[in-house]
C-alpha cells in the first residue's frame, strides 16, 4: 500500500490591508500561533487517520473554523469539500479535534474564521497538481475584500507515517 502525503498548515495568510493590495501581512505573535495550531492539526490529522485500514483517497479539503472562549475549535463547516468522502471525513475530525489539548491561540476578533486547506495525495505528483489547484483557489477566494480577513493554513507536505 502507499503512503499517502498528507498536507497541512505550515504558512498563515493573514490579509488586512486594501482589497487593491495583494500584500500579506503576518505579525510575529500571528506566525507564532500558526506554528502552534499547525502542529496541532498535524498531530490531529495522524490520530484521526490512525489505523490506516486501507489506502485512502485523494483530495484537496478547505475547512472553515472558529475558536471559541475556551480555544477550541467550532463551527468547524468546509468551504470545499475535496470530492472524496474519506479525506472530507479526515480533515474534518482533524479540524474538530483543535483546541482540545491545549486552547488555540486567540487570534483576531471573537468572531475571526479560520481556514485549514489540507491536501490527500498518493504521489509526489498528485500532490504538486493539488498544490498548484490550491494556490489557484486560493488567489481567487482573496480576490474577495471580505475573504482577505481569513486566517488560511497553506499546504506544507508531510508524509504520514
Amino acid at each position: 500500500m502507499k503512503t499517502p502525503l498528507i498536507a497541512l498548515a505550515g504558512a498563515l495568510l493573514m490579509t488586512a490591508v486594501p482589497a487593491t493590495s495583494q500584500d500579506i501581512i503576518v505579525s510575529a505573535e500571528e506566525a507564532a500561533a500558526v506554528e502552534l495550531i499547525s502542529r496541532e492539526l498535524d498531530r490531529n490529522l495522524v490520530h484521526a487517520d490512525w489505523p490506516r485500514q486501507q489506502a485512502r483517497g485523494e483530495g484537496l479539503a478547505m475547512v472553515r473554523f472558529q475558536r471559541d472562549a475556551g480555544g477550541r475549535a467550532v463551527d468547524v463547516e468546509f468551504y470545499r469539500r475535496s470530492g472524496s468522502s474519506s479525506v472530507d471525513r479526515l480533515a474534518r475530525r482533524a479540524v474538530k479535534r483543535l483546541g482540545r489539548n491545549a486552547p488555540l491561540p486567540a487570534l483576531g476578533g471573537a468572531d475571526q474564521i479560520f481556514q485549514a486547506n489540507i491536501i490527500v495525495a498518493n504521489s509526489e505528483q498528485a500532490f504538486s497538481d493539488f498544490a498548484s489547484k490550491l494556490a489557484k483557489l486560493e488567489k481567487t477566494r482573496l480576490s474577495d475584500p471580505r475573504e482577505r480577513r481569513v486566517f488560511a493554513f497553506t499546504a506544507s507536505p508531510r508524509k504520514a507515517s
